[in-house]
């Protein structure tokens, strides 16, 4: 007995061995057509379907997180450890390739990377298959799964969205000419123009690959899972048409009896009858003609089918009869829950495009018909009068591409706020900042920069200016047609922020401006930006572009024409030399800051008045020579005083020192009284030499200022000669 239990228990082993071998050997010849993003489709496609999870599940609907990967051609490697069987990896952390199809990999858990930041594994009971954000969840690591080849260069296409790779990963935020066409691609990779079809590297969808419903139908289809069936055979695309004219012309009944009769008769007679082409399809139309006149009722059976058809054609004239009497008009539906745009079609995405540009609908258009975008049209329907259903009928999608349709964005003004759900502030000032019309943080607040930004783009696409921004400000806004501020990375009047700000700061430096740069370009702004570019031999307008700034930024830029007539607001050392003069003639007694304030030109004002000159406040060529003079003949005064009254000191110290007796040789005795006058005398030969080293500074500077006045009529003059 334990014999044959022994012989049993071989056969049984022997026999799983084989089996595993012949399952092992099938696997890999499915898994080498196998592709990343023919694994990608497979993993929305359960998604959208609504798969269950069920532990260990490895069938279609059922599956767990392993069971999700090895479903699409069994690939995967070891169900238990597939980021061991998989041949390349890194860590999440560090980002994640742009290629479809990759695994992820957390403790315990496996999911799929279907590109453009987005992932799907198959989580829990309670969740089933889920569709995130790849950094919303903490994977751990991404892998190749074992099995999926994946692309190296080329065009593939996933989900209705064309990708190009370039050495192992499709490009993303750029721009390629491929065979003479420039195509360009956003951030996730999608181009903005589809290839010609044979582009596209062969792609194995497998079970993914689903035959999606008619774009037009006026059914919805009956169940899920019967299209999947039919599209897992994988079809030609001309066989439902094929389908449907052999139920017409009843052929397989036509199959069904000549296979009876052809039994009936010689084999060399059907032969016959075979090589025949034209005979067999006249013979076919006879069988057919009788086999239905038997199904359809014994006593009719003899009756010739001409009849038959008369009977049909007349029930099929009764059917308009009675639908007449019903008021309802049919209607022919375009779309509903649970389509997806076929390959080569995009009916879908041209609805959830417009969708989005009317303020519907936030999600990116996919060519899938989900929730988010039944919702949206239900909001569409309702607000623009037609029967709230949620399904794109014929009337909805003519509605919705009117010009008139009404949008569902409502006003948005200043001081406004996002509420942490309705993002509708953010969602704005991302939109102007693409469009290069805003240029601070994105906040969510409603405030000047915002109203600002929001001003000037209506300015530029010729809507009427107010600041808020209504239905047509923001439908155009969105569209994508809407080009970027002709004036980006410029300054524009009325403009306001951090821009303004440096431009102000320059124009002051430069002497065109004067007073408190406060960020806003106001007239007094403008005035200084016409100034300046008529200075620098520049077009004259309210703006500045880019270029004007480069110029106005540049060390060589062109100073203002009076940038040597100090006034009011200016600030530099030449203020800060002409307080000191002022300070020597006793006509500022202010501190020597650089700033030319109320206080200094109250003084110059004085001066000008005491001179004879023009009383201005302004201190011109005329003035400051002036006051130079002035200040040069007080100082040269001050000094022949000075040294006079030294040298009155010295011969008193020395007169005292003549006169002082010595108790012994070579000792000098000092009174206090004398001792005095030495102490003084060293104090005044100090000053003396102070006295001399400051006016050799004076002298010193007015020596640089001149050079450097000097200096800048050349640069003037050649700056002017050039432009």
């Amino acid at each position: 007995m334990a014999k044959v239990i022994k012989k049993v228990i071989a056969a049984g082993l022997s026999m799983s061995v084989v089996a595993g071998m012949m399952v092992s050997v099938s696997m890999t010849a499915s898994a080498e057509s196998s592709t990343g993003v023919g694994l990608s489709a497979h993993a929305l496609r359960a998604y959208r379907e609504g798969w269950s999870y069920v532990w260990g599940g490895t069938s279609y609907g059922a599956v767990d997180c392993s069971g999700l990967i090895y479903t699409y051609n069994g690939v995967g490697g070891s169900r238990v450890d597939m980021l061991g069987s998989s041949y390349s990896y890194g860590y999440v952390s560090n980002g994640v390739p742009n290629i479809h199809g990759l695994g992820l990999h957390s403790p315990g858990h496996v999911g799929v990377y279907i590109g453009s930041g987005m992932a799907v594994d198959a989580r829990d009971e309670y969740s089933g298959v889920v569709y995130h954000n790849v950094y919303s969840r903490s994977w751990v690591e991404w892998f190749k799964i074992a099995g999926v080849s994946y692309p190296t260069n080329g065009w593939v296409l996933f989900d209705g969205d064309s990708f190009y790779y370039e050495n192992g990963e499709y490009i993303t935020s750029t721009s390629r000419t491929i065979d003479g066409v420039t195509y360009s691609f956003d951030s996730a990779g999608v181009s903005d123009m589809a290839p010609p079809a044979s582009s596209y590297e062969a792609t194995d969808y497998s079970s993914a690959s689903a035959q999606q419903a008619p774009v037009y139908y006026e059914q919805q289809p009956s169940e899920e899972t019967q299209q999947y069936e039919e599209s897992s055979e994988e079809p030609e695309p001309e066989q439902p048409a094929e389908e449907s004219s052999e139920e017409e012309s009843s052929e397989q009944p036509v199959e069904e009896s000549s296979e009876e009769e052809s039994s009936e008769q010689p084999a060399e007679e059907s032969s016959e009858e075979e090589s025949s082409e034209q005979p067999a399809e006249e013979s076919s139309e006879e069988e057919s003609s009788e086999e239905p006149v038997e199904e359809s009722s014994e006593e009719s059976s003899e009756e010739p089918v001409e009849q038959s058809k008369t009977e049909s054609s007349a029930e099929e004239s009764e059917k308009p009869e009675e639908s007449s009497e019903e008021p309802e008009k049919e209607v022919k539906i375009i779309a509903s829950y649970g389509d997806e745009d076929e390959e080569g079609q995009d009916t879908i995405k041209k609805i959830q495009t417009r969708l989005i540009r009317l303020g519907y609908l936030t999600e990116q258009a996919s060519g899938y018909f989900g929730n988010d975008t039944a919702d949206a049209l239900l909001r569409f329907q309702e607000k623009n009068g037609l029967e709230a259903t949620g399904i794109a009928d014929e009337e909805t999608v003519k509605k919705l591409n009117s010009e008139n349709a009404k949008s569902g964005f409502g006003n948005l003004e200043p001081e406004m706020y996002d509420d942490g759900e309705d993002l509708s502030i953010t969602s704005m000032q991302t939109r102007l900042a693409e469009l290069k019309y805003y240029y601070d943080d994105i906040t969510g607040f409603y405030g000047d920069l915002t109203k600002n930004a929001v001003e000037q783009f209506q300015k530029n696409n010729g809507l009427k200016v107010t600041g808020i921004a209504d239905d047509k400000t923001l439908m155009k806004l969105y569209d994508s047609k809407t080009e970027k501020n002709p004036y980006a990375d410029g300054v524009v009047f009325g403009q306001n922020g951090s821009v303004v700000l440096k431009l102000q700061k320059r124009l002051i430096e430069l002497r065109y401006l004067t007073g408190e740069a406060n960020g806003k370009f106001d007239d007094r702004v403008l005035k200084a930006v016409n100034l300046f570019q008529k200075t620098a031999g520049l077009d004259v307008s309210e703006n500045m572009t880019a270029k004007q700034l480069a110029v106005l930024n540049a060390e060589n830029a062109p100073k203002a024409p009076d940038y040597d007539t100090l006034k009011l607001g200016y600030s530099g050392d030449d203020v800060a030399d002409l307080q000191s003069k002022l300070a020597m003639l006793k006509y500022y007694n202010g501190k020597t800051s650089g700033k030319y304030t109320e206080e200094v030109e109250e003084a110059v004002k004085q001066f000008q008045n005491d001179y004879g000159l023009e009383v201005t406040g302004i201190a011109d060529s005329k003035t400051k020579e002036l006051i130079t003079t002035e200040s040069q003949r007080e100082s040269s005064k001050m000094g022949d005083e000075l040294i006079l009254k030294t040298a009155k000191v010295s011969d008193s110290a020395l007169a005292q020192l003549a006169d002082s007796k010595t108790s012994t040789p070579g000792e000098i005795v000092i009174t206090s009284q004398s001792g005095s006058d030495f102490v003084k005398t060293i104090v005044i030969l100090g000053s003396v030499v102070l006295i001399t080293m400051f006016l050799g500074v004076l002298f010193i500077i007015e020596l640089k200022r001149k050079k450097r006045k000097s200096d800048d009529v050349e640069i003037t003059s050649y700056y002017k000669r050039r432009f």
